[in-house]
C-alpha cells in the first residue's frame, strides 16, 4: 500500500472549487505518463533494475528532503548536498516508505552497496553525492526536470491548473 490506497479501494478526494468533474480522468491520464516517464528514469538509475531505482529514490528523498525548506541552498544543478548534510535513513524505513518486505529490501540495498550507488553509516544509508556529478545522473535529473515542466505545461493547456 503506496499513498494510502490499497489495492481495491478508492480514495474520495474533494473537487476543487472551479474544475469540472470532467477534467479529473483527463489529468489522471496526463498524470499516467508523467508517471510511467518517471518510472523510465527510475529504470535507469537503479541500472535496468526498476526497484533498485525505487529503492535508491527512497534513500535520496529520505536523505535531503529536510533541504527543500528555504533556509538552505542547494537548489541549483551544480549544487549537489555533500555527504555530511544527507541525513541516512534505515533499511527498515526504506522498505516500510516503498510497502517492501525488509528482507528484499535489504537484498537490494546491500547489492547497491557492492555497485557503489549507496553507502553505509552508522546510522543509516545515503546515496552519496559522487553519484549525482556522474554524466549518466545529470542526465536524469535533467530528464526529471524536463518531464515535470511539460506535465506542468500540459496541465496550463488542459485548464487544470
Amino acid at each position: 500500500m503506496v499513498g494510502g490506497v490499497g489495492p481495491g479501494e478508492f480514495e474520495t478526494i474533494e473537487q476543487p472549487e472551479g474544475l469540472p468533474a470532467d477534467k479529473k480522468r483527463l489529468a489522471a491520464r496526463v498524470a499516467v505518463t508523467w508517471f510511467l516517464q518517471n518510472l523510465a528514469n527510475a529504470r535507469a538509475l537503479g541500472g535496468g533494475d526498476i526497484l533498485d531505482g525505487l529503492i535508491m529514490l527512497s534513500i535520496i528523498e529520505a536523505n535531503t528532503s529536510y533541504l527543500n525548506e528555504p533556509q538552505y541552498g542547494f537548489k541549483c544543478m551544480g549544487d549537489i548536498p555533500p555527504d555530511d548534510v544527507r541525513q541516512p535513513v534505515s533499511v527498515y524505513q526504506v522498505a516500510r516508505e516503498l510497502g517492501l518486505s525488509y528482507e528484499t529490501t535489504r537484498r537490494h540495498v546491500q547489492q547497491l552497496i557492492q555497485a557503489g550507488k549507496v553507502e553505509r553509516k552508522a546510522e543509516g544509508v545515503i546515496v552519496p553525492a559522487s553519484l549525482f556529478a556522474e554524466p549518466d545522473n545529470l542526465s536524469l535529473t535533467n530528464r526529471a526536470y524536463r518531464n515535470l515542466m511539460e506535465f506542468a505545461d500540459q496541465l496550463k493547456e488542459l485548464g487544470i491548473i
